[in-house]
């Protein structure tokens, strides 16, 4: 069997992370998160991402709307890291069903797309920092 390259391996971490945070935003729906703020506890006032956990709950039970009126700045940040899940899903898939590196034209193109849509969705929530 062919190893993977370091590409490879890194979206199957990804894809594991973002996985995992999912399956913690489903599971824990919506207000019986097990992990408090530590901006707000430490200085009492919201933080810019104030109600992600909430929000990322409801979108993943399908509630968009309730899931933007926790916090506005979630959606574009869900969606972020939505389509991560399917991208690095499909560059593993893509390489365990054919065992062939992805081009560097592939990786270089991903990674200009993954990278602006990153300033996308989270330079708004970094603004407000």
């Amino acid at each position: 069997m062919r190893k993977a390259p370091a590409y490879v391996i890194i979206s199957l971490v990804f894809l594991i992370f973002i996985g995992v945070g999912f399956a913690y935003s489903y599971f824990f729906y919506p207000n019986d998160h097990p992990i408090n703020c530590a901006v707000k506890e430490a200085t009492g006032k919201d933080c810019p991402s104030c109600g992600f956990s909430r929000a990322f709950s409801n979108y993943t039970h399908f509630k968009f709307t309730e899931g933007r009126s926790f916090n506005a700045l979630s959606w574009p940040v869900f969606l972020f890291f939505l389509l991560q899940f399917f991208l690095r899903g499909g560059i593993v898939f893509c390489f365990f069903k054919t065992k062939r590196q992805p081009s560097s034209k592939f990786i270089l193109t991903e990674l200009i797309i993954s990278i602006s849509f990153f300033l996308f969705a989270f330079l708004p929530l970094l603004l407000k920092f």
